[in-house]
């Protein structure tokens, strides 16, 4: 919050987020011993969340984002610190990787882009990647895309 004083009176100016110019995320999750499937992906040009859960992605599942929408998936790559995360959180156990599922998101807010990769048996997985991923799951649940 900006706070300004002149003459005895306060001013009080709300910060105020601009929206980025262009925005996109892709979140793969794949493996386990269903060998389970899932991408969730957005682009601000089409402004299409789209969802799949079949990897050659014929069962493609799209629909447009409320503004509502972007805004707090924004919030939540910014509040959460996405693009301080480490590009790799490595399994604990080598032998339990055929058992693990993989996760992968890739986002670009404007010139920033970052990926980040790591897997449901990986150490030090921070909790706010973990929140993100719920926050892009529940909304593409709420549209019933998954």
């Amino acid at each position: 919050m900006l706070l300004r004083i002149m003459s005895n009176n306060i001013n009080i100016k709300e910060n105020s987020i601009n929206s980025p110019s262009s925005f996109s995320f892709k979140y793969v999750e794949s493996g386990g011993l269903a060998n389970n499937y899932l991408v969730i992906s957005f682009d601000s040009d089409s402004n299409d969340l789209k969802v799949s859960a079949d990897i050659s992605g014929a069962n493609l599942n799209q629909k447009p984002l409320e503004e509502s929408e972007k805004t707090t998936l924004i919030d939540t790559f910014t509040k959460k610190d996405f693009f301080n995360t480490e590009s790799t959180y490595v399994t604990e156990k080598e032998d339990e990787d055929n058992t693990a599922i993989s996760s992968s998101l890739t986002v670009t807010i404007d010139n920033d882009i970052h990926t980040t990769v790591w897997t449901n048996k990986s150490k030090d997985v921070p909790q706010g990647l973990i929140e993100i991923t719920n926050e892009i799951r529940n909304i593409a649940h709420g549209k019933k895309m998954v």
